[in-house]
Formats: structure tokens, sequence, C-alpha cells
């Protein structure tokens, strides 16, 4: 399988690659958090309607400590993190789909579902 990494404004931090600890529990609402976080940075920077999203879907609490662990990757630690968890949250067609329609909604989160879009899920599908 190959990996495709994304250009985004995000910088490689190495602490990032030492906090594995953190994210190897995630319930679901923390996971999904995450990939929308990455899906809503992938195209420059996450709009506020996208966080806006994200934000109404798990308390306070949680979103701050997902947010401040995604701050922290680069784009393949993200990937990484993603992959990891396919077999917890993705293991069959049901939950692979639940996770795609979160992300759908970051997408969505303008009103648009643009080509770019678009094929960022197709990419999201390969990736998941």
């Amino acid at each position: 399988m190959s990996i495709i990494a994304f250009n985004s404004p995000k910088a490689v931090n190495l602490k990032a690659e030492n906090n594995t600890a953190m994210q190897d529990n995630w319930t679901f609402e923390e996971f999904s958090t995450f990939a929308m976080l990455y899906a809503a940075s992938i195209d420059a920077e996450i709009d506020p309607e996208d966080e806006q999203i994200i934000k109404n879907r798990v308390d306070e609490a949680t979103y701050k400590k997902i947010k401040s662990y995604f701050d922290q990757c680069a784009d393949i630690k993200c990937i990484d993190v993603l992959q990891s968890y396919h077999d917890k949250y993705m293991a069959d067609e049901a939950s692979r789909q639940r996770l795609l329609d979160a992300v759908r909604l970051v997408f969505e989160a303008d009103h648009k579902y643009s080509i770019f879009e678009r094929e960022l899920m197709h990419l999201f599908k390969r990736l998941l």
C-alpha cells in the first residue's frame, strides 16, 4: 500500500513522535475528532466552520485534548495514527462508513462539496 502525504502547513515536531502512548486507547469520538481535524487541515488551515462542526460532536475537554495532540503531529504521523486504528474502528464496512460520514461533514461544512473535496474523500477512502 502506498501512502500519499498531503501538503499542509503542519511542521514536523519530533515531540509528537514520542507521544504515541496518548493515542493508544482513544474512543471512537476521540479518533473521529482527530480524523476530522486532519481532513479539515488538508486544504491549508482549519476554517472556523469546520472547527465548529468538529467541536459540536464532542465535549470541550475532549476537543482540546485531541486538538493539542493533532497540532503536534506532522502529516506522516497523522496518517500513521489514522492507520493504527483501522482494526479497531474500521474493521467492517459499517464502521468505516461511520468514520467517512464524519469526515464528509467537514468537507460539507461550507454547504458545498467541491470536486477537490470529492477527490479528497476518495483519498480518505483509500487511506482508511
